[in-house]
Order: C-alpha cells, then sequence, then structure tokens
C-alpha cells in the first residue's frame, strides 16, 4: 500500500460527555469508535448548518403561509356577512325615490354589493 494511503496514529483529548455519544453512536450504527470518529471528521459541518436552516426557513414558510390563508379565510366571512347586511340594506331601500338623499345611499350600497360579487368571482 502506498504510503499516501497508510493511516496516521493520532491521539486527540476529548471530554468524557463527548467520547461517551461518540461510543453510543459507534455502537448504534454497528461501527468502531475510530470510524464514528472519521465518519464525523470528513463530513463537511457547514452542509449540516445548511440544511438546518433550510429546515428553519421551510418551517417559517409553512407557518406564514398558514397565518395568510387563516387571515384571507377572516377576510372572504367579514365580506360574506357584508354582503348579507348590504342586501338587507338594499331590500329596506326598495321605496327610496330617485333623486333623493337616499337614493345616493342607495347606489353606494349597490356598489359595494357589485364590488362583492366581483370579488368572489376572482375567488
Amino acid at each position: 500500500m502506498p504510503k499516501d494511503f497508510d493511516p496516521i496514529k493520532t491521539s486527540v483529548r476529548i471530554p468524557p460527555a463527548l467520547h461517551s455519544e461518540l461510543e453510543r453512536a459507534a455502537e448504534a450504527t454497528g461501527l468502531t469508535l475510530n470510524a464514528e470518529m472519521l465518519v464525523r471528521l470528513e463530513r463537511d459541518p457547514r452542509s449540516d448548518i445548511a440544511a438546518k436552516l433550510l429546515a428553519e426557513i421551510e418551517r417559517r414558510d409553512a407557518a406564514a403561509l398558514d397565518g395568510l390563508r387563516k387571515q384571507l379565510d377572516a377576510v372572504w366571512s367579514v365580506l360574506d356577512r357584508a354582503d348579507g347586511v348590504l342586501g338587507d340594506v338594499a331590500a329596506a331601500m326598495v321605496q327610496v325615490k330617485p333623486g333623493s338623499e337616499a337614493a345616493i345611499l342607495k347606489r353606494e350600497v349597490e356598489f359595494a354589493r357589485e364590488l362583492i360579487r366581483s370579488a368572489r368571482a376572482h375567488r
């Protein structure tokens, strides 16, 4: 075997808690303690950080999307209720005479209902 591939023996001082963690991980994966250490040393720690950041971004995006859906549902609920109330107002204004001050309000009510219908068409 070429000398470039001969492993180099070294000694490392590590805290007892980390040593115990490494031993448990090695046993769980069926590796030797040395192999577990090599796996961890060869793994790029930046990829773990990137994966954690991506997971956090995805979690926050999902929470924001859920919040927006709830807000949109609340808006539609308010618009549906407003349309019902405006419908009652429009029905009560059937007798309004054209040209009166109440006729201006009646047109505003009808316009608001038309806006709501238009919004529903694009729901």
